[in-house]
């Protein structure tokens, strides 16, 4: 399943599209890189590419490229069923090269609407390290909720109602 969404950036509207990762998009995906800042809130994109390969969660989750037109600006890792009454999504990660043009907004967009699509539970939960405060503002901005800190305290849980 794909979805899409308009992105009207700079005055021109763009597609921004979540494909699973597939044939035409690996090696892509593979070759994204985040800010020096950043790499410490997130998996490296072949560490996700090879556990949502090769690991128990290839049962649970699909990694999506997220598209802007006909170029893979980034990718995220969608969790269907590892959870029993959530989804969760994680290791989303837009390329340095394409931050701060609204893609990862879109691409919330885009997870929000393949899950509500999917319609089996009624919450997105994720966890974001508290450290991380552009991406608290990026889902706060996206209507995610503070739940508090998940059960193990390394991070901050967060909440979205479908």
């Amino acid at each position: 399943m794909e979805i899409s969404s308009y992105n009207k950036e700079g005055g021109r509207k763009e597609m921004i599209t979540l494909k699973p990762v597939d044939e035409h998009s690996v090696e892509a995906c593979a070759q994204l890189k985040c800010t020096p800042e950043q790499q410490r809130f997130t998996n490296s994109p072949i560490w996700s590419l090879l556990q949502t390969a090769y690991t128990p969660l290839k049962e649970y989750c699909v990694l999506y490229a997220i598209w802007s037109d006909d170029t893979v600006v980034g990718m995220v890792r969608l969790d269907y069923s590892l959870f029993d009454e959530w989804y969760e999504f994680t290791n989303l990660l837009i390329d340095k090269a394409y931050q701060r043009r609204h893609y990862a907004a879109e691409a919330i967009r885009c997870i929000i609407g393949l899950f509500r699509a999917e319609g089996r539970f009624r919450f997105i939960r994720i966890q974001v390290d508290p450290e991380n405060s552009g991406a608290i503002r990026l889902y706060e901005k996206s209507g995610f909720t503070f739940r508090g800190p998940s059960e193990d305290g390394v991070f901050n849980e967060y909440e979205y109602s479908l």
